[in-house]
């Protein structure tokens, strides 16, 4: 037997995933997966193997890019499409793994799919079977490359995403995962004092994951699925866990010589939260308004202020953050909401100030006509049916009205008299 496919075995799950296609639907032990013609080649969190999908013919391609050659190459002799085995010592990818061997694995592989001309979607982990009757395998060695073997034939390029001190949110709000990405990431920074264990603070920000994921009524066409959550969940972490300390997060960010004096320090460090919030404030609100735009509704400050959770009174003080962004057709103007000449108007339109009553005619009133009533004989009730009972004032008035006054009953049809008649 081949050590190429001995090693195969050893590394491979006990139950890998294979079958007779890409799904790989089902679950056999090892010995009885290697004889399907896909399988899962690397152990859950662990890997050991490199694989490479090449949708073209040319599997020869590591020579003209100057690569190590791999240990195995399985085609396809039906369209020439071909996956590059690369054994390497294995990798541990499990949450409890250290990151830089994970980060440097991955650099090195997307360095080398770029390099062959790869598939750069392509992330296993059910591959081509080798040694299989569908295909064409070619064994060229059963050496077992560090990732320092490969790296010296690359040129590296570490993602520095993560050290990006603000969210760029609005670069990003046409992308579910970017969005959920800039808005998880800060989060966990400042989270991560608050758990003493990674258990714990994974499960803290997969739950605020889940309650950010509402991406179908913010205009998208769906939120994104379970799966693609952990995933991101999972990354944010660990780099988290194991790389921030929080010493480059805000502190110094304002660069400030040290010969200002401290009241000075604090004025400009207040200047700038304050600039920092308006501005985070303005994006929520101009990326609303993009977004029921885009919906064809109505933009108004209510509607615009229950859509970003914002008060009223902060949305209309923001306005001139959404009066420029384009509105489909059927939607209101900006002047058609803001105008008609209404000036310190928060919370309407239009402010209709009450006609003015003093005091004596909001008691006398209903007074004369109870006393009319009672004269008469009518059976009107001293206040007309409403859904709320008489008012504490008319209340304390009463304490100070004589006994003997004739006052209409309150119920309809009985009328009293002072004098007992």
């Amino acid at each position: 037997m081949s050590e190429s496919l001995i090693r195969l075995i050893d590394q491979a799950p006990y139950y890998p995933r294979c079958s007779d296609n890409k799904t790989a639907a089902r679950v056999l032990p090892r010995e009885y997966a290697v004889k399907q013609p896909y399988m899962q080649v690397n152990q859950p969190g662990l890997v050991s193997w490199l694989v490479f999908d090449l949708d073209h013919t040319n599997s020869w391609i590591w020579e003209d890019a100057d690569l190590p050659e791999p240990n195995l190459i399985v085609s396809n002799p039906k369209n020439g499409s071909s996956h590059l085995f690369y054994a390497i010592k294995p990798v541990c990818t499990t949450d409890n793994a250290h990151l830089k061997p994970i980060r440097y694995m991955k650099a090195v592989y997307k360095a080398m799919a770029k390099a062959l001309d790869a598939d750069p979607s392509y992330s296993g982990p059910v591959a081509k079977t080798p040694f299989h009757s569908w295909w064409r395998t070619t064994e060229l060695h059963s050496y077992e490359y560090e990732l320092g073997d490969l790296a010296k034939h690359l040129t590296l390029e570490l993602d520095s995403i993560w050290h990006q001190k603000q969210a760029n949110i609005e670069d990003v709000e046409h992308s579910r995962h970017c969005y959920l990405f800039e808005r998880l990431r800060h989060q966990a920074y400042a989270l991560k004092s608050h758990h003493k264990d990674y258990s714990s603070f994974h499960d803290d920000i997969e739950d605020r994951a889940l309650r950010l994921n509402n991406f179908k009524s913010e205009g998208f066409s769906a939120d994104l699925s379970i799966s693609q959550i952990k995933a991101t969940v999972k990354s944010i972490c660990r780099w988290t866990w194991d790389k921030y300390t929080g010493s480059g997060a805000n502190r110094g960010v304002m660069k400030l010589s040290n010969a200002l004096p401290l009241n000075k320090k604090q004025s400009l460090a207040a200047k700038h939260t304050h600039t920092a919030r308006k501005s985070a404030t303005e994006a929520k609100i101009r990326r609303a308004a993009r977004i029921l735009a885009k919906d064809g509704k109505k933009l108004s400050i209510q509607r615009l202020a229950a859509f970003t959770k914002l008060s009223r009174q902060t949305v209309a003080k923001y306005k001139h953050a959404f009066i420029n962004t384009p509105l489909h057709q059927g939607v209101i103007s900006i002047k058609e909401a803001f105008g008609h000449g209404a000036q310190n108007v928060k919370n309407a339109v239009h402010q209709i100030t009450a006609p003015g009553r003093d005091l004596g005619s909001r008691i006398a009133t209903p007074l004369a006509r109870a006393s009319n009533d009672a004269i008469s004989g009518a059976s009107r009730p001293i206040f007309r049916p409403t859904r709320r009972p008489p008012g504490r004032l008319f209340s304390w008035v009463m304490r100070f009205i004589p006994p003997t006054l004739p006052l209409a009953c309150l119920r309809r049809g009985e009328v009293s008299n002072a004098n007992g008649g």
